[in-house]
């Protein structure tokens, strides 16, 4: 029986993250700070000897890649794969907006004062389709179209699995979100995933298992 310890890092701060955008395929380099905690969660990971590394098709995420394998004692002959099925939510015509802005329709258009009391009512899955159906073109993603794509990279990874392996998942913060959600024992909900924080998965008999989220 093979078993995969993933781990799913969201990418470093960016440019767009400090100015509090809107940031899904949308892209932005990493600040300063956002580096420098990247290159401190390499150093937590030093010892981990990693068989596959991916990233999602986004600057982002391959940067912040760069930098924790840097620090890796292990990082001879890794390859960096980008797998766009891992790239962030779309938010269609809210790309680039406010953040505080963006919320704040939403909530409003769903009936609620503010974001805050939106996200303790609605589950994952209901916030998501809130964002696309306030967006006014339409064009964010649905939760099952940003669900299903996960899935399938997911897939595509535990696919290539014919030995026991350490997995290095370079991603976005509502992508790993939505991962704890399909898989934790527990609902969790709404949880703010920190930039360069690390979320344990392992995976064997064809089931993923969080083990710890945010550290």
């Amino acid at each position: 029986m093979v078993k995969i310890n993933l781990y799913c890092i969201r990418h470093g701060e960016t440019l767009l993250n400090k100015y509090k955008k809107m940031q899904g395929w949308a892209d932005s380099p990493l600040t300063e700070e956002g580096k420098a905690v990247a290159i401190e969660t390499g150093k937590r990971l030093a010892e981990t000897p990693f068989n596959r590394v991916y990233t999602s098709d986004s600057g982002r995420t391959v940067e912040t890649a760069e930098l924790i394998l840097q620090q890796n004692k292990h990082k001879d002959n890794l390859i960096i794969q980008k797998v766009k099925e891992f790239r962030e939510m779309f938010f269609g015509s809210f790309e680039g907006d406010s953040s505080e802005a963006t919320w704040s329709k939403m909530a409003k258009d769903n009936g609620f004062s503010n974001s805050a009391e939106m996200m303790k009512s609605y589950s994952m899955e209901e916030v998501i389709n809130a964002i696309k159906n306030s967006d006014p073109l339409g064009h964010a993603e649905s939760y099952n179209e940003f669900t299903d794509r996960i899935k399938r990279g997911l897939k595509m990874i535990t696919s290539e699995n014919q030995k026991d392996e350490n997995i290095l998942l370079v991603t976005h913060g509502v992508v790993i979100m939505s991962i704890i959600n399909l898989f934790s024992e527990m609902p969790t909900g709404a949880i703010e995933i920190k930039n360069s924080s690390i979320t344990h998965l392992k995976y064997s008999n064809d089931v993923f298992k969080v083990i710890s989220y945010n550290q």
